[in-house]
């Protein structure tokens, strides 16, 4: 098809001679020393000259007619749809006018070496929208086609220009840098710019391999971290278990069963079977009550508040106190769940260490309210106050010490466990007010 419409446009344009008589010519037959690629004073190939075709400008033409008058070279070139009018007036052997009819441009012979394979700075592959092009060694393979080399040049390392060639037609295409990157422009079937492919494209394959096997090595490393954590929770559990445990026997101490079943016995001493009676039945059912919990983590609030009533209950058949629980009304005991017996430990110490040495009226408050997203415990009693109480020195203190410090055990596993912020604070108030007391407060989690 491109051979029919160059014959086509060689006899729509057949030369005529207006100047003297010239000599026609083959491309055979032209001088040797006008062959070869021709550069521009900026070192761009602006000419190429070989006996099957002529590159001007970049674009590629064939011969249709070659005239020769004196010193002057007149060629008539075609593509598949243009006629190209040029002369080449020879200075020597190393330099050559081209007149292109509106412009005379002086060039001079490419020294550059010539190869039959391409650079390396070029070989790779190449896109330009839905066109890929890949660039071997020796050959193009463009569109299911191969395309072989047949002439290479390069100015310099950022300009390549290269002839290839298949089932006798000649296509001409070159390679340049610019502020968006790489680029190839061809004239296969029409002129395409490619683009080189990235440095992604190129190694898109092993990027994507190592991908998979850094997924695979993070979940390798992220199941054995899982299994690792379940262990380690499993060990928080036990120690946990544990010290409820320890808990329930700090608090179920010889010196509180002693001091209820003395208390029951005086009551059977004075013939006062219905107080005995009581207080045993009080008594048996916090037994009951404390081993219920003994096998479990977290209780209703309900549970934990009958049990603190019981225990106040008995307290007080020992010494008279006053004792109130107030509840939020937000708060629903029955769904809202504390640790099993961390909060009687607090109520104990302010009766046995606060309410136990005041003189005159002896009042114990506990309050639970929502804090945020926390669930707020507040203990409030007027006794004689943490310091006071401290330099009294009791016999039992360093027993109560052991119970809060195994309730302040429970809440740090408590947040290890669950990955909450419980805490306990306790406040002398006796320092800043007239009034003497302690307050404690006793912050957890809403949920585990």
């Amino acid at each position: 098809m491109k051979q029919k419409r160059r014959f086509i446009l060689s006899i729509l344009f057949i030369p005529v001679l207006l100047f003297g008589q010239g000599i026609s010519m083959l491309p055979s037959e032209l001088p040797d020393s006008i062959f070869g690629s021709w550069v521009d004073d900026k070192n761009n190939v602006m000419l190429v000259v070989a006996p099957e075709y002529i590159v001007i400008q970049n674009e590629l033409y064939y011969y249709n007619d070659i005239v020769k008058e004196k010193e002057v070279i007149n060629l008539t070139c075609v593509d598949d749809f243009n006629v190209k009018y040029v002369s080449l007036t020879e200075i020597d052997s190393a330099g050559i006018y081209l007149d292109e009819g509106y412009k005379i441009t002086k060039l001079v012979k490419n020294q550059g070496s010539i190869t039959n394979k391409l650079p390396d700075a070029i070989i790779g592959k190449w896109y330009a929208s839905k066109n890929e092009i890949k660039i071997l060694e020796d050959e193009v393979l463009f569109s299911d086609y191969s395309y072989k080399v047949d002439y290479i040049i390069s100015t310099d390392n950022s300009k390549h220009y290269f002839v290839l060639y298949k089932d006798g037609e000649y296509y001409f295409s070159y390679s340049y840098f610019n502020e968006d990157g790489h680029f190839l422009r061809t004239n296969f079937s029409k002129e395409i710019l490619f683009k080189k492919e990235s440095f992604f494209q190129k190694h898109f394959i092993s990027f994507i391999s190592i991908i998979i096997l850094l997924f695979l090595f993070i979940g390798y490393y992220l199941f054995k971290w899982k299994i690792a954590m379940t262990k380690k929770k499993e060990v928080a559990k036990r120690m946990f278990t544990e010290m409820q445990l320890k808990s329930i026997r700090s608090q179920m101490n010889p010196h509180f069963l002693f001091n209820a079943l003395s208390a029951i016995q005086n009551f059977i001493n004075k013939g006062d079977s219905i107080s005995a009676n009581h207080y045993l039945t009080e008594f048996s059912q916090l037994m009951r009550l404390t081993l219920d919990k003994s096998e479990k983590g977290v209780v209703p609030l309900s549970d934990e508040i009958e049990s603190i009533k019981k225990y106040l209950e008995l307290e007080k058949l020992r010494f008279p106190f006053h004792y109130m629980i107030k509840i939020d009304p937000k708060i629903d005991t029955y769904l809202t769940e504390v640790p099993a017996m961390l909060i009687q430990p607090f109520v104990e110490n302010a009766i046995i260490h606060g309410l136990n040495e005041k003189k005159g009226e002896k009042k114990l408050s506990i309050e639970f309210k929502i804090e945020e997203e926390n669930l707020s415990c507040l203990i409030i009693d007027n006794g004689i106050g943490i310091k006071k109480a401290q330099a009294k020195k009791d016999t039992g203190l360093k027993r109560e010490k052991y119970g809060l410090k195994l309730a302040e055990n429970r809440i740090n596993l408590i947040n290890e466990s669950y990955k909450t912020n419980a805490k306990v604070e306790i406040i002398d108030i006796s320092n800043n007010t007239r009034e003497t007391g302690t307050v404690v407060e006793i912050l957890l989690p809403l949920r585990y």
